[in-house]
């Protein structure tokens, strides 16, 4: 048992030790969820090594604001240079000012929220292939409400970031 654990803790390894096909980059990052905390914020990227990088997202829509933060881990996709995949998890801490139903027994005037967030997704950094320091992404996964959010949705989110190194 011990070494079937070694074993696909190295390929696990292995398989996430791949870098992104760049260092960072900043830009904006929209969010859309079947709840009322979509929206769009600034957005920076960076590689922190080994395959992985810290993704952070600080913004918000109608009367609030919200802050993301995702660790990620990114590997190629062989398909074209530049094109990378990726899994994430983070959290998102926020709050809003404005009154609105987050379900059908419940109605607040303001207050904060807590998310726990995983994502999947495709970061295709156009530079390799058209000399544009432009990179895009996009990600859909779940979220699950911590506190004063509802219990569980799927968000997605679009990014366009200009590639800083």
């Amino acid at each position: 048992m011990k070494k079937l654990l070694l074993f696909t803790t190295i390929l696990t390894l292995a398989t996430f030790s791949y870098g992104q096909s760049y260092g960072s980059g900043v830009g904006v990052k929209s969010i859309t969820s079947g709840g009322p905390f979509g929206g769009f914020g600034i957005n920076y990227k960076a590689s922190i090594g080994g395959g992985s990088a810290l993704d952070l997202t600080a913004g918000g829509g109608s009367n609030h604001f919200a802050a993301q933060l995702l660790y990620e881990w990114q590997r190629e996709t062989g398909w074209t240079n530049g094109l990378d995949w990726y899994i994430g998890a983070g959290g998102t801490l926020g709050a809003w000012s404005s009154k609105y139903y987050w379900n059908t027994n419940k109605y607040y005037d303001r207050g904060f929220f807590l998310a726990a967030d995983v994502v999947f997704g495709l970061d295709f950094n156009i530079e390799p292939n058209t000399g544009v320091p432009l990179g895009f992404s996009l990600e859909a996964g779940p979220s699950v409400g911590v506190i004063n959010s509802r219990g569980f949705g799927i968000n997605s989110a679009f990014a366009i970031r200009y590639i800083i190194n």
